[in-house]
């Protein structure tokens, strides 16, 4: 079981660097209010995947207080994680699906985070089997909550990247909830669950990340549009230099440029000097650079 557990978490922790490195680049391209506390919590759950895997390979080394005290302070920031991904996960669901994130569910998912944090708390300290449970249903709920709300307006998402990622974290999770429910009623697999968890949000915000990526690519092709004459009108092209000028922005010669366009490769030569002349450039290279302007 150890064995199964070291390795769930060195592959969270493999895949939550890469989500961490991700939503640094994303959050310098668009840096939205919740990226900022997102890379903060990411950042320390995944120190909480590292610290997990070294303490459960330092069972054999460490004993007594030192156990005790990486414990507490594994499962201290575990407890502020997770109290954060109480408000965090609603909030994100809202802004994806372009839903306003306001009351009465603004002030419900900051109460369920104050009781999550409260009961982690005392059961950090008392251990009672109630207040785990207690804690585990909250989140369960705020996860179950999420879901039915993307399910409900998955038809009314026009955008396909909102839509691929609403998509996934449905699925994502619908297959976490029947692993959170069994933590319940079988306490020994909780250590197995935390790489779990960790690996299911990284997914989600690995799918989400790429769908983004994806689409402001797509943007930056589409905002390079085709050169037109029109574009060049302040230069008083005519039609026939304009056909000259994209060949050469294919790359032609004049001696292809007129044999492409059956003419003489003394009429191309005047053409090009009439275009260098209008356009005010002394080679084909600045005319290549004066042609990448955004028209």
């Amino acid at each position: 079981m150890n064995g199964v557990t070291l390795l769930i978490y060195m592959l969270a922790f493999a895949l939550g660097c890469m989500t961490l490195a991700l939503a640094i680049v994303y959050c310098i391209q668009s840096p939205h209010t919740w990226t900022k506390y997102f890379i903060v919590c990411h950042a320390s759950l995944l120190g909480c995947m590292m610290l997990l895997a070294l303490q459960l390979i330092s069972q054999l080394f460490l004993s007594g207080t030192a156990s005790m005290v990486v414990g507490y302070v594994i499962g201290g920031v575990i407890i502020a994680d997770v109290t954060f991904l109480t408000v965090f996960i609603p909030y994100f669901t809202t802004w994806v699906i372009a839903q306003p994130w306001r009351n009465p569910y603004k002030a419900l998912f900051f109460c369920l985070a104050a009781v999550y944090f409260t009961c982690g708390v005392l059961n950090s300290i008392f251990a009672l089997k109630i207040l785990s449970d207690i804690a585990i249903l909250i989140f369960v709920f705020v996860v179950g909550f999420c879901l039915i709300v993307m399910l409900k307006n998955l038809n009314s998402v026009e955008d396909k990247r909102a839509r691929a990622t609403c998509i996934a974290t449905i699925i994502v999770s619908a297959t976490m909830l029947p692993a959170i429910i069994l933590s319940l009623f079988y306490p020994p697999i909780k250590p197995l669950m935390y790489g779990i968890y960790f690996l299911a949000f990284s997914i989600t915000i690995l799918t989400f990340l790429f769908m983004e990526f994806i689409g402001k690519n797509r943007e930056i092709l589409h905002a390079h549009k085709d050169l037109t004459l029109l574009d060049l009108e302040s230069y008083h092209i005519t039609e026939r230099e304009f056909g000259i000028i994209q060949l050469i922005s294919k790359g032609l010669t004049n001696k292809e440029i007129a044999s492409e366009l059956s003419i003489s490769a003394n009429t191309v030569n005047n053409h090009v000097a009439n275009i260098f002349s209008k356009t005010k450039v002394r080679s084909r290279i600045d005319l290549l650079n004066l042609l990448k302007q955004p028209w």
